[in-house]
């Protein structure tokens, strides 16, 4: 892991060791020196902070991202930049990673399984009410404790890493085997997507092995979109039928078939542990068998045999005549055998000798030419020929020799067999139709034959992004496998300035972000003293920074000024006016307009009070109508 030298970030953030690394960031120990507590600080990686559209879209899920507040959920404090260090701070969590707790003790028993589980279904239900997706939910993601609680890391950071994981090959990796069949195919992942991937996590806990596996990222991706999952009680004898149920239901191909939330699949599990109460289900002791013997002893206590033969005693004549029949026997093999042996010498003399003297050739050379041509020329020598085999070439031409065994003007003698290898040709496949496909789909159309794809990006206001805006070559068109397919997808449509939405009514923002196709996630409230209710505060993004449909947007709205900070002012109020004058004393103010004093001034001081801000409105009545002529401001 790379080292950084201990510094402090932000004035702030001390940082004390390293301790890990992850898909875009090094992950190091450090201390928040203002509040005394230790803190984990992500610090990304250099391609990630050259990248200013990935800095924009990471700053922002990382804002949102902190809003969260759940025990089950990592809290992100704080995110920051120092020259061109990006980093994060988050909580520090003490513990164990669940890949490593399943790497280290294998498959958990159901009930341990469900639980923890359990807990990062509570994590979901919190994040998804709050509208954040978690995007790469893995074991690497998950921290048990020490007492095992349940933390889950990078809430809605995920996000960010969309595009950057194309664009600098981080790819899948260690997410391709928990991510989505929408996902795979490069869809935006909804909470639906989240739950998928839970489902394979639960299904690795309780199996201790994933569900698909292969080669390479883009072959897993495949089983993803393509292959049905293998239910877990077919690897874990005794499995519950009802877990079983739960782990398919949640990983079903089709979304719609899935849990409708994380709150219904925490329930199902809840109901099961709840009737569970077996708990040491999964215990692997070991049976051991015994194997025994016995000795066969006759019934008078000694050791025999009981298929042996018993010995006979035979006269002397017969013994002699056994004797001589069997020596006659012995001589007749014998003599077979020294005739036989003779026979054999001769006919080997023979063929050595006529393999000897056969005449020899010098083999042609056959590379390059036809199997037409090589076969009339190895025929005018006397030599026949075998396919060894058949093989694709990019410069050989179909039905000619790559090579051969022996090889050229080797001496050999006449009727020997030469071994050719014969061209196929270029291995050619067609080009597919990946125009409206999204990038990932096409990559992996492409890698499934062999093709490679080079891809530059552009703007698109027709387009949405990440989709093929077109090929080269199209359809159709034939390549050799190893060769690639340039094609342009879109960045979607140009990135503008984000207008300044201070004191804008609700509703005109509305109106204003579906026209630019920019998604309103987050509405916050907040008293402001400056700020009238039902109107903006402040933004996220800010004013002026640069956007593209599809965006995400927050807002924090006025609720007016807060009541308890209302402060009541007391004015004594002398009209200035002759006795007998009929006038009118009202007050705006915060809590709305009220009359004080309407009627004939007799030339009395009058009272008004006014609450927080506004004004005193005194009016004379001439020529049958109410006239201003004096305003008293507050405070």
């Amino acid at each position: 892991m790379k080292k950084m030298p201990e510094m402090l970030l932000g004035n702030r953030y001390r940082i004390l060791e390293g301790i890990g690394e992850g898909g875009m960031a090094r992950v190091y120990r450090g201390m928040d020196v203002k509040l005394n507590r230790p803190v984990a600080i992500k610090v990304l990686y250099e391609q990630f902070a050259g990248d200013p559209d990935f800095l924009r879209r990471f700053k922002q899920e990382a804002k949102a991202a902190a809003k969260l507040s759940h025990p089950s959920i990592v809290n992100v404090y704080d995110e920051g930049e120092e020259g061109n260090i990006h980093y994060i701070i988050m909580e520090y969590v003490d513990g164990y990673t669940l890949k490593e707790v399943v790497q280290r003790n294998g498959r958990l028993k159901p009930a341990d399984a469900a639980q923890i589980i359990l807990q990062i279904c509570d994590a979901l239900v919190h994040a998804h009410s709050q509208k954040i997706i978690h995007r790469d939910i893995k074991p690497q993601n998950i921290i048990i404790t020490g007492d095992g609680r349940v933390k889950v890391t990078d809430f809605g950071i995920a996000r960010a890493t969309v595009d950057a994981t194309i664009t600098y090959g981080k790819s899948l990796l260690g997410s391709v085997h928990y991510s989505s069949p929408e996902q795979a195919r490069g869809y935006c992942a909804d909470q639906k997507s989240d739950i998928y991937s839970l489902g394979v996590v639960f299904y690795e806990l309780l199996t201790g092995e994933v569900p698909f596996s292969g080669e390479s990222p883009i072959s897993i991706a495949l089983k993803h979109l393509q292959e049905d999952i293998v239910p877990p009680g077919k690897l874990v004898e005794g499995l519950p039928a009802e877990l079983e149920n739960i782990v398919m239901k949640a990983t079903h191909k089709e979304q719609n078939l899935r849990y409708s939330s994380a709150a219904q699949f925490r329930d199902e599990l809840e109901e099961w542990l709840k009737n569970e109460k077996d708990l040491n289900y999964g215990n692997n002791s070991l049976v051991k068998r015994m194997r025994s013997y016995t000795l066969y002893k006759d019934r008078q206590g000694f050791d025999k045999d009981p298929f042996e033969e018993p010995k006979e005693t035979m006269p002397d004549k017969k013994r002699y005549l056994r004797k001589k029949k069997y020596f006659s026997k012995k001589i007749l093999i014998y003599t077979g055998l020294l005739v036989f042996l003779f026979t054999m010498l001769f006919a080997g003399y023979k063929f050595i000798h006529n393999f000897l003297h056969v005449p020899e050739v010098s083999t042609p050379d056959l590379q390059g030419k036809s199997l037409a041509e090589a076969e009339e020329e190895l025929e005018s020598l006397g030599l026949s020929y075998r396919i060894a085999r058949e093989e694709y070439n990019e410069t050989v031409p179909k039905d000619h020799i790559i090579s051969q065994e022996p090889p050229a003007e080797r001496s050999v003698k006449r009727g020997r067999e030469i071994d050719l290898v014969l061209s196929l040709g270029p291995d050619l496949v067609e080009v597919p139709y990946l125009i409206g496909s999204t990038q990932l789909e096409a990559r992996l159309m492409l890698s499934e034959l062999g093709l490679n794809m080079k891809v530059d990006r552009e703007y698109s206001d027709e387009i949405a992004p990440d989709y093929v805006i077109r090929q080269d070559p199209g359809k159709g068109f034939q390549l050799a496998r190893g060769e690639g397919v340039h094609v342009v997808v879109s960045d979607g449509k140009r990135p503008f300035s984000l207008r300044d939405f201070r004191n804008w009514e609700l509703e005109d923002v509305r109106e204003w972000l579906n026209l630019y196709e920019l998604v309103l996630r987050n509405i916050d409230e907040e008293y402001s003293d400056e700020i009238p209710e039902g109107r903006v505060i402040s933004q996220f993004p800010a004013s002026g920074e640069m956007v593209q449909a599809g965006d995400n947007v927050d807002l924090v709205i006025s609720k007016g000024i807060d009541p308890d900070s209302y402060k009541t002012y007391t004015f004594e109020i002398d009209p200035l006016v002759s006795p007998g004058q009929v006038i009118k004393v009202y007050v705006e103010d915060v809590e709305g307009t009220k009359t004080v004093f309407e009627g004939t001034y007799l030339g009395e001081l009058i009272t008004a009070e006014g609450v927080g801000s506004g004004q005193v409105v005194l009016m004379e009545l001439r020529n049958d109508e109410y006239q201003i002529i004096d305003v008293l401001i507050f405070p």
